[in-house]
């Protein structure tokens, strides 16, 4: 039915949202500044640069940003180390896709650096054919940039893709792409995601059998 399939990367591909909710805690406390959970998880797959100007309340210039950026995912890197795992049930999506034929990529709210954290400590990246990072694209979710920026690049329609996502920012970037869209319950609650009206609606990807 689909041609291929595009996953978000934090909280979808691996469930590390709580090492990203402790490190965004740590960075702020670090600044002299606060941010709570609630936050961290309302704001989830926006960019960095969205996260900074509200935990300085100002607009933090692109470089100071940067910077900024550099030192909180490296923080995020060396807390989820230890914890690093594909998420329950993934890698039977994975082979299932590959032996139907179906196209795989990757779009994400997260820097590059992370992206390779992830898919070099799993040792899944040739699995990938393309990958779209927060670096090849204007707006962050809920617009769809990403979503569209990948699908142009795999050379396909948006209602060619399924979108995987675990949060309420993705699930509505993949409406606006005009994509199908599964959510899994690994960030929000069920009844949060619920709201969304996603396709398919999951705590685990073990639960999807055929697409």
């Amino acid at each position: 039915m689909f041609k291929a399939y595009i996953f978000d990367m934090d909280g979808t591909l691996v469930d590390n949202c709580r090492w990203h909710v402790l490190s965004w805690q740590e960075f702020a406390r670090r600044h002299g500044r606060g941010i709570s959970e609630r936050q961290v998880l309302d704001w989830m797959g926006a960019t960095s640069s969205y996260y900074m100007d509200r935990i300085f309340g100002r607009s933090v210039p692109p470089d100071e940003c940067a910077e900024l950026t550099r030192e909180k995912e490296a923080l995020y890197r060396e807390m989820y180390a230890p914890h690093l795992r594909l998420a329950d049930g993934l890698r039977g999506i994975l082979e299932g896709a590959r032996a139907k034929g179906v196209r795989l990529a990757i779009a994400t709210g997260g820097s590059m650096d992370n992206v390779d954290f992830v898919l070099d400590g799993l040792g899944i990246r040739s699995r990938f054919e393309t990958i779209v990072d927060a670096s090849q694209y204007a707006r962050g979710k809920p617009a769809p940039d990403c979503y569209l920026e990948t699908a142009s690049r795999l050379g396909l329609e948006p209602r060619e893709c399924l979108v995987f996502e675990d949060a309420v920012g993705g699930v509505r970037a993949a409406r606006a792409a005009g994509m199908k869209v599964v959510a899994v319950t690994a960030t929000m609650p069920r009844d949060v995601l619920a709201a969304e009206s996603p396709d398919w609606l999951v705590d685990s990807f073990a639960e999807l059998g055929e697409l």
